[in-house]
């Protein structure tokens, strides 16, 4: 059995060599390829896709908007988002929109089959992908002075920063020292000191306070 795809995006070029790319697989059906919001919530009226390839920036708004309509249109269509290189914030508003999974543009051929499979299986994506962006935007923000923290992350240190920023997306101590290539009890140590700075008492609380770490947000 084949699995149903669906792709927004508003650059035909885009639209035709993911196309392509999924014709050649023989585990995908494409249903549709349209370039707006607005068709894409229209083309999900007809369709229900196991998953949808959507595009974070379109003509009409933002990819992401439309994330609760398609919930409420088809709930069990997985959503892979389209984002540039180095969208590091764009993949946490991804995260709190809900979406299953993220894929950049320069991405290859590869790579797009087995995000998209991944997804069309219930196998989950996200987890990882998201450690490697929020690492990524802790470790720019961190090293650019001139830009302004929010109260909570001016009391942390770089390497808290990473740390608190692994523990809010419920990564262990142990897999966020193989991560940051540090031992689990310095990750521990380092959780110590993020709860202390933030005045609180367990890790879950650092998850529900830095669960966007995007400034403009707050």
């Amino acid at each position: 059995m084949a699995y149903t795809v669906m792709v927004v995006d508003d650059h035909e070029i885009v639209r035709v060599g993911l196309a392509s790319v999924l014709a050649d697989a023989q585990e995908f059906e494409l249903l549709a390829l349209v370039g707006t919001a607005h068709d894409a919530i229209e083309a999900l009226g007809q369709h229900r896709p196991n998953v949808l390839i959507l595009d974070a920036r379109l003509p009409d708004g933002s990819g992401l908007n439309i994330v609760p309509k398609v919930r409420q249109l088809s709930p069990g269509t997985k959503i892979l988002i389209l984002t540039s290189y180095g969208e590091e914030r764009a993949v946490i508003e991804a995260v709190a929109a809900g979406v299953d999974g993220f894929l950049i543009k320069t991405a290859d051929s590869r790579a797009l089959i087995e995000a998209v499979l991944a997804l069309a299986q219930g196998r989950p994506i996200l987890r990882e992908q998201v450690a490697d962006s929020l690492l990524r935007f802790v470790r720019r923000e961190g090293s650019d002075d001139t830009t302004p923290h929010p109260p909570l992350l001016e009391r942390l240190t770089p390497r808290e920063m990473e740390v608190a920023a692994l523990v809010a997306n419920g990564f262990s101590n142990a897999e966020v020292g193989q991560r940051l290539g540090i031992s689990e009890k310095t990750v521990r140590n380092h959780v110590s000191d993020v709860l202390s700075k933030f005045g609180m008492e367990r890790r879950t609380q650092i998850m529900m306070a830095l669960r966007d770490l995007d400034p403009e947000s707050r």
